[in-house]
């Protein structure tokens, strides 16, 4: 039986048990509301567009499992294929024998299957769904789990399943990752073998420092290799691997275009646009290579990613695939590598790593644990400036062999880096960077991360002296001009015990709540050129250009609220309602709307987008534009 018969036979089977289940337990319970409908409206002063041709379906789809998941891809997600004519998003429908269809609603052209049985065939299929809830038909495959093959062969530096979660707490004396993310905003647990970081402030990333270096051997052109396996570089995220002489923390700017990484770096970008590799200064590049670019990455979803360092150049490559090159051929043997993430920009996220590593001869990890610490003030000062008496304890100095404080810098202004120390109590600390500073003409390259390290006096780790070391600030000369935040700091402290680990809180799952998409307004005039709304439009007409955002919706948990419509007012009073769940619940999409701003009143007007879901449980999302006729 297909997925689309399935799917009707068991809505039939679930309306019947529904009947049965209210007529037993009506005197008990309220039935369930009612969905939302939305009325088919507009104003004589608007034209909407309406639905065209029907959506087709995905003329292929393609399934590969892995440890009690499958991956799903069709449309732009398979390389060299476009989405369905009519996309606004899908359904996805999976079963084995002897059960019912299980149904996901998603806005990206590829989905991964989680908590399914080992050796079983699993009946897919996916259906288009356009702006207005129309259906395709069914596309069918069939599918079973699987195992990661031989891609782990190789990575004898370093490999690590996050299995254990030691691995990647700091206050354990063999953690084999130091954690780099704005301290209350990012926060990382394990989670079904999995090391799952959340950034819970909307615009935040996470760096992984490995603690071991990756040195390079030639075996067959093949120099070096560093793979990771994660959903960071699904739709709208972002996944970096830096390979950087020294041991920075984190390297570069916020500034993708302009990344101001130090001398000998190399930076592979993979996100939605596919996979970039950039450099910092002194690293040889030949003509680079064509690129072939990648197919979109689903929400959630996730992809292998293997950077090759070989004797010609960088490649990058997805699930075995290249999606990447350069030219650039570094000059060093040994480097520190730096994984980092990023989610969709401005909303809370969650990302998942299920291993990391890389080649080479497997080195020791030092023995260290790792103690926050808080500036007194997160402003670099100048020399002589004053204070606050805020400062940090040393009862974790007491009785150990040595210790450092490393800190993380990024400037705004003019600086030289080389003038930094810290200051501990009475002690004027130089602080040595970890890797070359970024610099032009003498000074740093304007927001980039700096890390530099202070050795502790071993007078200040005895038993004896002061409780704690006041003040505890950064300084260097010329600090007004420089503009020096600290991004991070904290102490680590060689130790062979842990730092009183105790139990580690683990992100809980979240919720299962599907978010409605969130919808934006765009005017445009006639020729789909942007209108500024900062002066009178007069009585001209003008295009709203709407877009519902389902890939927006979809980064909670990996489906989509359902669309029931949207509707428009103007100025309070209800403009247009327009229905979107034609066929079944809508996943978001893009609309038009005219409006002839002559028949309005002149003078100022407020445009509320209002979208409505089809469960009444479901919050609504709305949006206001203002404009002057």
């Amino acid at each position: 039986m297909t997925p689309r018969r399935r799917l009707a036979t068991t809505m039939v089977g679930l309306a019947v048990l529904a009947g049965i289940v209210v007529a037993l337990r009506h005197a008990q319970s309220d039935p369930p509301p009612e969905p939302v409908l939305v009325p088919d409206f507009s104003a004589p002063y608007l034209l909407v567009t309406g639905p065209r041709d029907p959506p087709s379906a995905p003329d292929a789809v393609a399934v590969s499992g892995g440890p009690a998941r499958i991956r799903v891809a069709w449309g732009s997600a398979l390389p060299g294929r476009a989405d369905p004519a009519g996309a606004a998003g899908y359904e996805v429908s999976w079963h084995r024998d002897g059960e019912e269809p299980r149904l996901r609603r998603v806005a990206s052209p590829e989905v991964q299957l989680d908590g399914l049985a080992a050796g079983v065939d699993y009946a897919i299929g996916v259906r288009t769904v356009d702006a207005f809830g129309r259906r395709s038909g069914w596309t069918d495959a069939v599918g079973r789990t699987g195992d990661d093959g031989d891609w782990r062969t190789g990575l004898t530096g370093l490999l690590d399943d996050f299995d254990d979660p030691a691995s990647t707490d700091p206050r354990r004396t063999g953690s084999l990752w130091h954690l780099e993310g704005y301290r209350g905003c990012v926060n990382t647990g394990n989670a079904g073998g999995q090391l799952v970081v959340e950034m819970n402030c909307g615009a935040d990333s996470a760096v992984l420092r490995a603690r071991r270096p990756l040195v390079l051997s030639d075996v067959d052109g093949v120099l070096g290799r560093v793979g990771v396996v994660t959903d960071a570089a699904g739709s709208r995220g972002l996944l970096t691997v830096d390979l950087v002489p020294g041991g920075p923390d984190q390297v570069g700017s916020t500034e993708v275009a302009d990344p101001a990484l130090p001398s000998g770096a190399v930076r592979v970008v993979v996100g939605d646009t596919g996979a970039r590799v950039l450099t910092g200064p002194d690293v040889p590049t030949a003509a680079d290579p064509s690129s072939p670019g990648s197919s979109r990455r689903g929400t959630g979803v996730l992809h292998r990613i293997d950077v090759l360092v070989t004797t010609t150049g960088v490649r990058v490559l997805q699930d075995g695939g290249v999606i990447g090159t350069s030219g650039a051929v570094p000059t060093w043997r040994e480097a520190t590598v730096l994984i980092g993430v990023r989610g969709p920009q401005g909303r809370e996220s969650r990302v998942r790593l299920d291993a990391a590593g890389f080649s080479g001869p497997r080195t020791d990890v030092r023995g260290v644990v790792e103690v926050p610490t808080t500036p007194a003030t997160q402003e670099v000062l100048d020399l002589q400036d004053p204070a606050p008496g805020i400062g940090v304890s040393r009862a974790p100095l007491r009785g150990a062999t040595a210790a450092r404080m490393r800190t993380t810098v990024a400037f705004a202004g003019p600086a030289d880096p080389s003038g930094l120390v810290v200051q501990l109590g009475d002690r004027r600390i130089p602080a040595v960077a970890t890797a070359s500073a970024p610099v032009v003409d003498g000074v740093a390259r304007l927001g980039a991360a700096v890390t530099v390290v202070a050795e502790v006096p071993p007078d200040l780790l005895t038993a004896d002296g002061p409780d704690s070391l006041t003040p505890f600030v950064l300084r260097m000369p010329g600090a007004h001009d420089a503009k020096g935040t600290v991004r991070s700091s904290y102490l680590e402290i060689d130790s062979t015990v842990d730092a009183s680990p105790g139990p580690r809180a683990t992100p809980s799952a979240p919720a299962r709540v599907d978010e409605l998409p969130p919808g934006t307004v765009e005017v445009r005039d006639q020729d789909d050129r942007p209108v500024a709304l900062d002066t009178p439009l007069g009585a001209r007409r003008v295009v709203l250009a709407i877009a519902v955002d389902g890939i927006a919706a979809e980064g909670a948990t990996g489906s989509v609220a359902g669309v029931a419509g949207f509707q428009l007012r103007i100025d309070g009073r209800l403009a247009a309602s327009v229905p979107t769940a034609r066929e079944g619940p809508g996943v978001g999409g893009e609309y038009t709307v005219g409006v002839e701003l002559g028949r309005l009143p002149t003078g100022k007007h407020t445009i509320e987008l209002r979208v409505l879901p089809v469960d009444p449980a479901v919050a609504q999302r709305s949006t206001l534009v203002r404009l002057e006729s």
